[in-house]
């Protein structure tokens, strides 16, 4: 995600070894205040929190998911005779049917070297989210007429869309189907373990970064969107953004070509960051796709499709690819700059501008980046030589440092990725720009979360005590805020919103 490896919360080996005091506490539930400074008071170590240790895990997890009304591909493949749990990346793609050979036509791999996901602050063209999707059930020469639901632990051979998100180094993959029965979306979550969680070490760089996170799980969980309810990993922020009751979406806000941080060998921009990929990576199989297929297979096409499935309007604060790469690349020029292929001279954009102060003022969810790449070029560069110094046997995988670290220093340009707030942004700004995509009228007021309002409205002495003690929480503690997963604050920002809070 960052330069940082603090914000690692899903990615580190504290992630599930960690036994908190505050193991009942939700991302934004209300627990009295004095409780929690008396945890934080008692504690001998850094508090690193699992925002879903409040829920059960494994085997009591699944039970717990599968005994709810459903019918969905995700619960016929975990919730059959009997319960299943993968072991791989590719143990799941197989048994969704949405494995690398059966990926064609309208089913799909998008790649994306920048996001505005959960897992945005580790996402690069070194380190990309992968994204398979699967708009209709490939055609297959075996008998499928036993498959119904719930038996044998595979997927009803129905027409019906599955896409399947993942990224190295959190330790986590996204889910969603669509419900055989109501036909609305439904949003999953798979955490795994490996091996290296129970080790007196942990997990480093070279077990979450690499190849060895995609095999040999020792135990998974699987969740859905009411699990994740009220936690920093709510999918209704991102998902389901009018609130209760409304149409759930996915997201892809570069619907259009040449979608401009997407892999793709048919734009400018694609090319370039398949060079950066492969000038690290070369021939390592990700994702279960080996690198010499990476070019053949990724096209953002299919995740287009899938995205218009449930209706154009319903992307909010749309990216004009087409106009923001055109600004770029002609304003970057005139300062000799080269975009996309090198973005040492980063481009500018009045089209991208608009949709950005957008975000800042609360208005719409975060925008994505204006240029293709998010990258520093000496970091890329360095991290780059270090994996293939891996990749080559030269430097032993414990000692690979975190790729991830591969973002600029500028705060302007991480505050334009939607990393950070604004440079020299007021209190009540910072406050707007931080917290709003998941604190506003329009999601869910029955929880915890609504009570806090950035624009401060209505928010009695104690709620703006209780916002100013999340505030000053160390960063590793999911309680945090705003999560560091996904923004973080710098000390000047943090003190100019706590001064607000304050009066």
């Amino acid at each position: 995600m960052h330069a940082s490896n603090t914000y690692m919360i899903g990615g580190t080996s504290l992630w599930w070894r960690t036994l908190s005091l505050l193991a009942a506490a939700s991302a934004c539930a209300g627990e009295p205040l004095g409780r929690l400074e008396d945890s934080l008071a008692e504690s001998q170590e850094p508090l690193v929190v699992d925002p879903l240790a409040h829920l059960p895990h494994g085997g009591a997890q699944l039970a717990r998911l599968c005994a709810r009304d459903g019918d969905d591909p995700i619960r016929s493949v975990f919730c059959a005779i009997e319960p299943w749990s993968p072991e791989s990346i590719i143990d799941l793609q197989k048994a969704l049917y949405i494995d690398a050979p059966r990926l064609s036509g309208v089913n799909g791999l998008a790649i994306a070297g920048h996001s505005t996901s959960l897992g945005a602050r580790s996402i690069s063209a070194l380190n990309p989210r992968m994204i398979s999707v699967r708009l209709e059930h490939p055609a297959f020469d075996e008998d499928l007429s036993s498959l119904a639901p719930g038996s044998n632990g595979r997927v009803d051979p129905s027409l019906e869309p599955v896409a399947f998100a993942f990224s190295r180094g959190e330790q986590q993959v996204e889910l969603m189907v669509r419900d055989r029965i109501d036909h609305e979306l439904r949003f999953y979550l798979l955490t795994y373990r490996q091996a290296c969680n129970d080790s007196d070490s942990g997990c480093g760089s070279g077990d979450l970064l690499t190849p060895e996170t995609e095999i040999n799980w020792t135990e998974t969980t699987l969740y859905d969107e009411r699990d994740l309810t009220n936690t920093v990993l709510d999918c209704a922020p991102c998902h389901q953004t009018s609130g209760p009751g409304t149409v759930k979406f996915l997201r892809m806000q570069e619907l259009r070509e040449p979608w401009t941080h997407w892999f793709g060998q048919t734009t400018e921009g694609g090319r370039a960051l398949f060079a950066d990929y492969f000038a690290a990576k070369g021939e390592e199989v990700i994702f279960g796709v080996p690198g010499s297929e990476l070019t053949r297979r990724a096209n953002p096409v299919s995740l287009e499709l899938q995205a218009l499935y449930g209706g154009p309007n319903n992307q909010p604060n749309p990216f004009d690819s087409q106009k923001i790469e055109g600004e770029v690349r002609e304003s970057a020029a005139a300062r000799g700059g080269r975009q996309p292929d090198d973005n040492s001279v980063p481009g500018e954009s009045e089209t991208w501008r608009a949709g950005y102060e957008a975000a800042r003022r609360g208005e719409a969810i975060t925008f994505p980046y204006h240029d293709v790449k998010v990258t520093d070029p000496d970091k890329l560069t360095a991290m780059t030589e270090a994996y293939r110094a891996y990749r080559e046997g030269s430097l032993d995988r414990s000692q690979l440092p975190d790729i991830r670290d591969v973002f600029p220093d500028d705060l302007r340009q991480l505050s334009e990725m939607g990393f950070t707030t604004k440079p020299g942004a007021s209190g009540e700004e910072v406050l707007i720009e931080a917290c709003s995509m998941c604190h506003n009228a329009q999601l869910d007021q029955s929880l915890s979360r609504a009570r806090f309002r950035p624009e401060l409205k209505g928010l009695t002495r104690a709620e703006k005590e209780r916002a100013i003690f999340r505030l000053q929480l160390p960063e590793a503690d999911a309680r945090h805020m705003p999560p560091h997963r996904l923004r973080f604050l710098t000390p000047e920002a943090r003190a100019r919103a706590i001064e607000v809070l304050r009066r």
